[in-house]
């Protein structure tokens, strides 16, 4: 009789922006070509933006599922393990990586995987089961002590992790990168911690982590745990409001405001912006392009930094209705929504463009 192993899963928290998907993109470009592994990603909006830059960046991706407009470690709970169980019967993977949202708690998230684990285990017809391997919390050194004073979910996540991993220490001196240092280690002393390579760590280091994390967890109440109850879910969702836009192709004045804001745009209350732009690639910022055919890019915009990603002619057209020239995610803090939606409708993006909050 083969006794098949459970899948491991590795997953990957962090504040918005901190460069979770960076992260996992490099892991899978460091892969061994014949290990494959599928990505869960939970995010808030409902642009399918993340799992466009992952399919596109290597072949050691087995696959990409998308959980939009909600959140893993409570709103949705029960959608995780069907998630899950598609993920190994489609497409077999060596690991999962599931890459949580912005503000998800992840000792939340760890239950249920171990719940989880325990059910695939003793349930016929459900694939190998799964074991969680380990949590990697991403810290965002350059912008930490900005979204540390406002996010509970950011110092929980820094807490509740097998690996630290300092990502953006490069744009910031030593001074700065110390006191952040000082700042996570006072949260967690006894984890590891290492310095990312411009986002990327090698792949051995999430491999093996064996995380005791929710193993040892005592649930006194299935409706409250490590601190979290599902009666604050209100308070814990509403760290982040999230602006759908989407910009009609018109005369091409719209989309040109925005991508002139994008320089403009305070990285102190925007948190994120993530679009499908459809443009000349001469009208990009520091373009050196001369070509003046239209094309599709992939824009991911946090904190003042920015980057843009051709798509290609194939895939384009599945991404952005024909009668658009953008469509995006816009990520601020905790009630600045309204304000937001009013200024990119009534002044950055004009009448025609459409803002709604998600």
């Amino acid at each position: 009789m083969t006794v098949t192993e459970p899948t491991p899963v590795t997953v990957l928290t962090g504040f918005v922006g901190a460069g979770k998907t960076t992260l996992a993109i490099s892991l899978l470009k460091r892969l061994p070509s014949n290990y494959k592994v599928a990505i869960l990603k939970n995010e808030y909006g409902d642009v399918k933006v993340d799992s466009e830059l992952a399919a596109q960046s290597t072949d050691t991706l087995a696959g990409v599922q998308e959980m939009l407009n909600g959140c893993l470690c409570c709103v949705m709970t029960g959608k995780m393990r069907d998630a899950i169980v598609e993920i190994q019967q489609k497409y077999s993977p060596d690991r999962i990586l599931i890459e949580t949202s912005g503000s998800a708690f992840p000792a939340a998230i760890s239950i249920q995987l171990r719940d989880l684990a325990r059910e695939l285990s003793s349930t016929d017809g459900c694939g190998p089961g799964i074991r969680l391997d380990g949590i990697v919390n991403v810290i965002d050194v350059e912008n930490f002590a900005g979204y540390a004073d406002t996010s509970k979910s950011a110092a929980l996540q820094a807490q509740y992790t097998d690996l630290l991993v300092f990502n953006k220490w490069e744009h910031v001196d030593e001074r700065q990168f110390d006191l952040v240092w000082d700042r996570v280690n006072d949260l967690n002393t006894d984890t590891p911690k290492l310095k990312s390579d411009r986002g990327a760590i090698p792949w051995q280091a999430i491999m093996g982590l064996d995380s005791k994390l929710g193993l040892g967890l005592v649930r006194e109440d299935k409706h409250s745990h490590n601190g979290h109850s599902h009666e604050n879910d209100g308070e814990h969702m509403s760290e982040i409001e999230t602006l759908t836009v989407r910009i009609s192709k018109g005369d091409g004045t719209e989309l040109d405001k925005f991508i002139e804001y994008l320089d403009k745009a305070p990285k102190d209350e925007i948190y994120r912006m993530k679009f499908i732009l459809r443009t000349i690639s001469s009208k990009l910022p520091d373009s050196t392009s001369s070509n003046d055919s239209i094309k599709t890019f992939i824009l991911n915009w946090a904190f003042g930094r920015y980057e843009f990603t051709e798509v290609s002619e194939e895939r384009a057209p599945l991404l952005l209705e024909e009668s658009l020239a953008g469509l995006g995610t816009v990520m601020v803090g905790r009630g600045d929504g309204r304000m937001f939606k009013k200024r990119l409708s009534s002044g950055i993006l004009g009448q025609s463009a459409s803002v709604e909050m998600s």
